[in-house]
């Protein structure tokens, strides 16, 4: 029997989840679409291309800067962009995969609903971001195709951004999606503080705009703060869709 007035407190054993291996399908598959690419403008137009060769375009999509034709130097211009996002790809999934399995361990979760919380919220940021990179993956070769071809105008680039920032927001609407998903199925406990959308803190009851993320170096807002809520809108919706604006201005200027 236990003393009067005294709690009784449930062993809550931490779940046993597994380490999330690597996803190389969708890696496999951008670097594989970027060598069919690139090796079809080898074929199709670098014997066209003049010499010098444009290397830089103007808002509008005109050719303002211009180097020698060398083999080198086009795979180069072109290749530069798809090996920065595979290798960010790469890094994203190999730090995915380190961290999934350190949740339950020092550090890491706190309950048990919270470790299934973090290694579901991985597991969702891997699968989608397979898609996204490929996609994007797919844009950014798409833009540099059009720069040596004639088939293009001043729309090539605003278009091209927008369905940048497109792809951008259904990556989020995804996650969102799927984090209030699992939260269904595993809700924090009474009093637990928590992330909202994956990358963001909120906590209408603590007043601060700016939380440490418990690093001590990075920060995220707080969306359960007004101004925390604005500042992720002006950083994240508002300056984006400004770029864009002016990128369109400066196209038909």
């Amino acid at each position: 029997m236990l003393p009067s007035g005294t709690v009784r407190r449930t062993d809550k054993r931490m779940p046993d989840l597994p380490k999330i291996p690597m996803n190389w399908g969708w890696i496999l598959a951008t670097v594989a679409s970027t060598v069919i690419v690139v090796l079809t403008l080898l074929v199709v137009y670098y014997p066209d291309i003049p010499d010098p060769m444009p290397i830089h375009w103007n808002a509008a999509g005109e050719a303002d800067g211009f180097r020698e034709k060398t083999l080198g130097g086009f795979l180069f211009n072109i290749l530069l962009g798809p090996v920065v996002l595979i290798l960010s790809h790469l890094a994203a999934e190999a730090m995915i995969s380190m961290q999934s399995g350190y949740i339950t361990g020092p550090g890491g979760a706190k309950n048990p609903n919270e470790a299934h919380r973090t290694w579901h919220g991985y597991r969702a940021t891997q699968r989608h971001l397979g898609w996204f990179m490929f996609t994007l993956n797919l844009l950014v070769l798409f833009m540099l195709a059009r720069s040596y071809t004639a088939d293009h105008n001043r729309w090539g680039l605003p278009l091209s951004l927008a369905a940048i920032f497109a792809l951008c927001g259904l990556l989020m609407w995804m996650l969102v999606k799927e984090q209030k998903a699992v939260e269904r199925k595993y809700p924090k406990e009474p009093g637990e503080q928590g992330k909202a959308w994956g990358i963001f803190y909120n906590d209408p009851e603590d007043k601060r705009i700016l939380v440490d993320t418990g690093t001590g170096t990075n920060f995220t807002f707080n969306l359960g703060q007004p101004a925390g809520r604005a500042w992720a809108f002006l950083l994240l919706v508002l300056i984006p869709g400004a770029l864009l604006v002016w990128v369109i201005i400066a196209a038909f200027r």
